[in-house]
Formats: C-alpha cells, sequence, structure tokens
C-alpha cells in the first residue's frame, strides 16, 4: 500500500528557496548566478551556504556536509522551497544518514532532476511528499524561462494550489492509444535502474511511468527497459511517458533510439505518449510527482488531477 500522498505548502512572494548540492559539484558560477536571478525575478528570496562550492572528487563535498545540509534546509523555518544546486551523483550515498524521524514533519517544495531521481523516489515511499521534477539552479534553462509559458507553469506550480497543469504539446507522439489513470511516478531511467532492490525502489504499481534519461546509448536504455520489465514494473502500469532522451542517439548503424524504444515497449498494450519536454533536454517543464494524473494517449492529453501544493 502507498503512503499517504502530503502535499508541501505553496510558496509566496517573498517566500525564501535555499539552494543544496547532495550531488555533484560546480566549476562554473555563471549558470547559477542565472538561475538565482530568475528565481528571484519571480518573486522569491534565495539562499545557500557557501558549502555547496565544496568539491570532493565527482561530489559536492562529502557525504555528511552534504546529508547534513539537506537536512538542515528542510527543517529551517525561514526556508519555505527547496531546489537542488545540480545533479550528477551521489544522492543515493546520502539515504543512509538522513534522519526520517527529524525529517518526517518538514515537507517543502522540492524540486530537480536526474540524480535527484533518487531523492524523489526516497521521499516518496518513506513519507509520502509530492515533489517536482523541474529545472535545478545551475539548469541552463532556468536562466532563460523569462516570458515563456513555462516559466508561467513553473510559478503556479510552485505558487498557486489550484493550478491542476494540462499539457497538449504539439511534439507529442502517440505510440500506443489509450487512456490511463494514475499516480505520476519516475524521472531518470538510470537512477530508477539503480533503486531496484533499496527501501526507496520504484513502485509502479497502478501509476502512469515518467522516463527519461542522458547519455545512455540505445542497448542500455534496453537493457534498463528489460530489466525493468523482468521486474514485474510493467505489469501492473496504467500508461507511460517518455521524456527527452538526451545524447543518447546510436552511431549511425541503421536504427535509432525509437526504434528500440518502441521495440521494447510496443507489445506492452499500454497508453504511451512520446517526446514529452521534461528531463535533460532544451526544455524541462516542471511537472508534480506523486500526484493522479490521467494520460489520453491518443489525444496526446495530459492532465494533473491535483496541484502540487496546499494552502
Amino acid at each position: 500500500m502507498d503512503t499517504p500522498r502530503v502535499h508541501p505548502k505553496v510558496l509566496r512572494p517573498g517566500d525564501t528557496i535555499g539552494i543544496v548540492a547532495p550531488a555533484g559539484p560546480i566549476t562554473s558560477r555563471e549558470n547559477l548566478d542565472q538561475g538565482i536571478a530568475t528565481l528571484e525575478r519571480i518573486g522569491f528570496r534565495v539562499r545557500f551556504d557557501d558549502r555547496i562550492f565544496e568539491s570532493w572528487r565527482y561530489l559536492a563535498g562529502d557525504d555528511a556536509s552534504r546529508a547534513a545540509e539537506l537536512m538542515r534546509y528542510f527543517c529551517d523555518p525561514e526556508i519555505q522551497g527547496i531546489v537542488s544546486l545540480r545533479g550528477g551523483f551521489g544522492c543515493s550515498r546520502l539515504i543512509p544518514r538522513l534522519d526520517e524521524g527529524r525529517l518526517r514533519s518538514h515537507c517543502k517544495i522540492f524540486m530537480g532532476f536526474s540524480d535527484l531521481t533518487t531523492l524523489h523516489l526516497y521521499f516518496r515511499r518513506r513519507f509520502g511528499w509530492v515533489t517536482i521534477h523541474g529545472p535545478m539552479a545551475t539548469s541552463p534553462v532556468l536562466g532563460k524561462l523569462a516570458g515563456t509559458e513555462q516559466e508561467d507553469n513553473l510559478v503556479k506550480v510552485l505558487t498557486d494550489a489550484t493550478y491542476r497543469p494540462v499539457f497538449s504539446f504539439p511534439q507529442l507522439e502517440t505510440w500506443h492509444p489509450g487512456v490511463g489513470e494514475g499516480e505520476l511516478a519516475g524521472g531518470c531511467l538510470s537512477l530508477m535502474i539503480a533503486s531496484l532492490g533499496t527501501p526507496y525502489e520504484v513502485k509502479t504499481d497502478g501509476k502512469i511511468l515518467f522516463l527519461e534519461d542522458l547519455g545512455e546509448p540505445p542497448y542500455r536504455i534496453d537493457r534498463m527497459l528489460t530489466q525493468l520489465r523482468h521486474a514485474g514494473k510493467f505489469e501492473n502500469v496504467q500508461g507511460i511517458i517518455l521524456g527527452s532522451f538526451r545524447e543518447c542517439e546510436p552511431a549511425p548503424v541503421g536504427y535509432s533510439l525509437e526504434d528500440t524504444l518502441m521495440e521494447v515497449l510496443r507489445n506492452l498494450e499500454l497508453p504511451i505518449l512520446a517526446k514529452f519536454p521534461a528531463g535533460h533536454g532544451p526544455e524541462n517543464w516542471a511537472i508534480p510527482l506523486g500526484v493522479p494524473v490521467r494520460l489520453d494517449a491518443g489525444n496526446r492529453r495530459i492532465e494533473f488531477l491535483e496541484p502540487a501544493a496546499s494552502e
């Protein structure tokens, strides 16, 4: 049985968003400065500790420091929302260091993607939290949102307790028609594979599954989807939404990533909608994870049935 859903509180003008670094380090502040400028322009204060600039191997500091920072920001009453600095690697190393008793009562807006998929899965499985798959503080897309529909969607997801997004983009492709309803789960495919066998393993029964990834050649995508199938993760799925699979195309050998995806998924007899603009691509629309959605693949429409946040 699923843990009951817990919605974070909406953000209000003047609220503080904390930037944390639970995964990889950064080498340049340019994208961060642009991301901060966007968050401030849409009405929020931004806070971070200089600790986010630490670097140890491929991580933004040691495990203890990153875990302590994450917990400190969730428990700080002066911080109303949290955005990750960037993805990369390292979130899974934090799990044993997180104090569930300390975190459980501090649900807040939490946004990120890529390696942050691990924390999305953990927060949903352990606490029931609704979180947001969306741009991070250093994501180039965050610094380029001014005046776009993407920005309007992001602001409403964060601040409007009545907003239930409805998406019907012209580039969406129906790979298998049908209608399915269920809670939206998923994120980066390779991180979902890494969750198998853990206490935060992705749950797919009755869910609409969202998948995207970066830099994985088709044979690896094939292997990961096949592993999900062997693990029974497609048996009771109500539908699949495929996001961006950036830099996943093979060298010119007569087939495409799309060929691979279709070959592996075609026999599932599920509603499947492809090319949703979220993930590692040039667009990354903010979408709530953990809320029920209605997927109408034949009409290329995704309707969220609950807002991300509450009053």
